[in-house]
Formats: structure tokens, C-alpha cells, sequence
């Protein structure tokens, strides 16, 4: 078997184990009790993008909707499409139930690397998955600042083709609310009934 194989296997691995530790940190973090039960959790905040239309756009934009967010990035194997698909087939269940709720949830993918995520790659992503998604792109510092934010890991997994690489990063789906304030994060792998559930309970609250 040659080597260069073996190693892109194992390195391929590695990075399947980094995420997944990251997740479970995340989840970890975001399950912890509250100390005061007022108090509101430090997820999301001011942001400024460009859609996948070329359109500038910052969390004043979504104001009055509710954001179900992920982060994550085109070139993604399989973590990332994996989640956006679950989402997304999330949405249609919450549509069939009920369509006026549906719309009142705009799906949005934001990507951690924007070096090879222009708006154009956007556009051709977001349209494989929910009608409505919205992806965001932007400068690296803009999108440092997004993902700060919300509390959102990455990195770049840097490979010996240097025109070939890996994003680490954290993979997490949040729901924020039509007040931009965190309403309910669901982890990686999270089945779409079981997110519609969760969505239908809180938009009918």
C-alpha cells in the first residue's frame, strides 16, 4: 500500500478525532448549569458579512427571524454537509407541520474559510441544500470575528500539499432568536425529528 495513502488515511483520522473532541468540549461547555437562570448565555453578537448574492450583511439583517447557524466550510468532507443536510431536512419537517412557522427560520451557513470560500463557491453550495440558506463569507478578520462571537473553534490542518488542506473546527448548530440572543444549540449528529421537535416547541412558545 503506499505510504502517501497510509499517511492521508491517518491524518484523515486524526482530524475526525479533533473534531469530534471539539464537539464534545462545545457540548460540554454550552450543557453546563447556569449559575443564574437569568442570565443570558454569551453566544452570538454583532457581525459583518457578504451573503452568497455579493450583498454585505451584518446580524441587524435577521433581526425579527429566527438564524439557525452553523459554521463550517465548502471543502468539508463530510462533517459539514452531513450537518447541513440534517438541518435542512429538519426545516422541511417543521415546514410540512406547519409553513408559516417554517418561515419564520432562516437557515444560515457561514463559512471558517474564507480563502477559498468566495461568494460565488457560496452560492453554489448553499443552493445543494435548504431553499432559504443563506451563506456568509467574508475577510478573514470578519469571519475571526463572527466565529469569536459565537463561540466557534477553527483552525487550519495544514497538509504537505500546500494547495490541499483541512479546516478543524468546531460543529455546532445554533438556533438564535428573532432578538439575536441564543435560544438552543444542537451538537453534531443531532436527527432532524428530534431538532424539528425542538424548533416547533420553541417558535410556538
Amino acid at each position: 500500500m503506499p505510504k502517501s495513502f497510509i499517511a492521508r488515511s491517518a491524518f484523515i483520522l486524526c482530524l475526525a478525532l479533533i473534531v469530534a473532541a471539539a464537539a464534545f468540549i462545545g457540548m460540554k461547555y454550552f450543557d453546563q448549569p447556569t449559575k443564574n437562570k437569568g442570565a443570558k448565555a454569551l453566544i452570538g453578537g454583532p457581525f459583518n458579512l457578504v451573503d452568497h448574492t455579493g450583498k454585505d450583511v451584518s446580524e441587524k439583517d435577521f433581526m425579527g427571524k429566527y438564524m439557525l447557524i452553523y459554521f463550517g466550510y465548502t471543502y468539508c468532507p463530510d462533517v459539514c454537509p452531513t450537518s447541513l443536510t440534517l438541518l435542512s431536512e429538519a426545516l422541511d419537517i417543521v415546514e410540512a407541520k406547519d409553513p408559516e412557522l417554517a418561515k419564520l427560520v432562516t437557515p444560515v451557513f457561514i463559512t471558517v474559510d474564507p480563502e477559498r470560500d468566495t461568494v460565488s463557491a457560496m452560492n453554489d453550495y448553499v443552493e445543494n441544500f435548504y431553499p432559504t440558506m443563506v451563506g456568509l463569507t467574508g475577510t478573514t478578520e470578519q469571519v475571526s470575528a463572527a466565529a469569536k462571537a459565537y463561540r466557534v473553534f477553527f483552525q487550519k490542518a495544514e497538509t504537505e500539499e500546500a494547495n490541499e488542506y483541512l479546516m478543524d473546527h468546531s460543529s455546532i448548530t445554533y438556533l438564535m432568536g428573532p432578538d439575536g440572543q441564543y435560544s438552543k444549540h444542537y451538537g453534531h449528529g443531532t436527527g432532524p425529528e428530534l431538532m424539528a421537535e425542538s424548533m416547533l416547541k420553541i417558535l410556538t412558545e
